[in-house]
């Protein structure tokens, strides 16, 4: 669902700038998309389709995990990819092919940690990963780093991929009075964790991070998702940011002038989630850096990317640093309330 949500920012703005002009000649820039299923034990194949088919640049991938297994392939193709929502610092290490235009989970942690400790007081934190999930472990090891730093504690409590019982999770935070859940998981797991814990009677501030930015996740908790919080990359509601202004009203007129477009959307033409914009701002990157180098060759954009800058665009100013991680300095967060998403508060540092 989120990888939909991401390729949509993608196709609106390649709709936007459908071609580029290298060396006084205008070319088409055409889409062409792998599916890994979200699974990292298929992104290398996913990755190897592009590579064979000649593509100039990736973008993506949906997932840190994903990101990760197919990194080193598009590293030896002297091919460059560009990291949309994949926050894991193992995504650009050690690989100078790999870029992303997101904050990272260090950042994010860090940020989620305070808000959990100062905002809403825990102090004895459950900590709900995805056992051998590269987001969700990555991403608790900051928080919880932290928490303790802070003078708190996060403790880890571990489910299985497709694990959908979390009946022994919810008995166990109960009985040991835990004051907080936080959960770094996925879109699907999401209100599983919420409903459950809720149904078993289990009170405390649930929080999570920047994949709970997804109106499906109200839909299916409906009321139990009240006073739910989670980072996010982008608020549509921020009047301050023009370009943020203006992409959202452009890609929701947009989406809903197109079933397709409305149904990869979840369903919906009047609220996107903040991995769209990143979608989108990736692909402004490719396209810039390609007009920066005035070439298709895979290194030379590479080297184009290195030295970017790109000033306005919806998830602010683009510049990348020597890991290739984007430069961000902001986070917001929001809460779920009657069914939709809501802005809270926001973070910079």
């Amino acid at each position: 669902a989120g990888g939909k949500k991401e390729i949509l920012g993608i196709e609106y703005a390649n709709s936007i700038k459908p071609t580029v002009t290298i060396n006084g000649e205008e070319y088409t820039v055409q889409l062409v998309t792998a599916d890994n299923a979200s699974d990292a034990a298929k992104a290398p194949t996913a990755a190897q389709t592009l590579i064979s088919q000649g593509v100039s640049v990736v973008i993506g991938t949906y997932g840190s995990g994903c990101a990760i297994a197919a990194g080193d392939l598009f590293k030896d193709a002297q091919i460059p990819a560009i990291g949309t929502s994949c926050t894991n610092p193992q995504v650009t290490l050690d690989n100078d092919y790999y870029f992303r235009v997101s904050y990272i989970d260090p950042f994010q942690g860090a940020v989620m940690a305070n808000f959990a400790n100062k905002e809403k007081g825990s102090v004895n934190c459950a900590l709900i990963i995805e056992s051998g999930d590269d987001y969700s472990a990555g991403f608790g090891n900051y928080f919880q780093k932290e928490m303790e730093r802070l003078g708190g504690k996060a403790t880890v409590l571990e489910f299985q991929k497709g694990e959908t019982d979390f009946s022994t999770i919810m008995a166990n935070i109960k009985s040991k009075g835990y004051d907080g859940i936080f959960a770094p998981v996925s879109i699907e797991t999401a209100p599983l964790i919420i409903n459950q814990a809720r149904e078993a009677g289990v009170e405390c501030q649930i929080m999570a991070g920047d994949t709970w930015d997804d109106i499906s996740i109200a839909e299916r908790a409906g009321a139990n998702a009240n006073g739910v919080f989670f980072s996010a990359f982008f608020d549509a509601s921020d009047t301050s940011n023009e370009a943020g202004v203006e992409f959202n009203k452009g890609i929701l007129e947009w989406i809903a002038a197109d079933a397709t477009r409305t149904e990869n959307n979840g369903g919906a033409a009047d609220a996107i989630s903040s991995v769209t914009p990143c979608g989108y701002d990736a692909y402004m990157a490719a396209y810039n850096a390609i007009l920066a180098a005035q070439s298709t060759d895979g290194e030379a954009i590479r080297d184009a990317l290195a030295s970017l800058e790109v000033k306005g665009l919806v998830t602010g100013d683009l510049k990348f640093d020597e890991n290739g991680d984007a430069i961000k300095n902001y986070v917001a967060i929001k809460t779920f309330q009657d069914g939709k998403i809501v802005f809270s508060a926001a973070y910079t540092g």
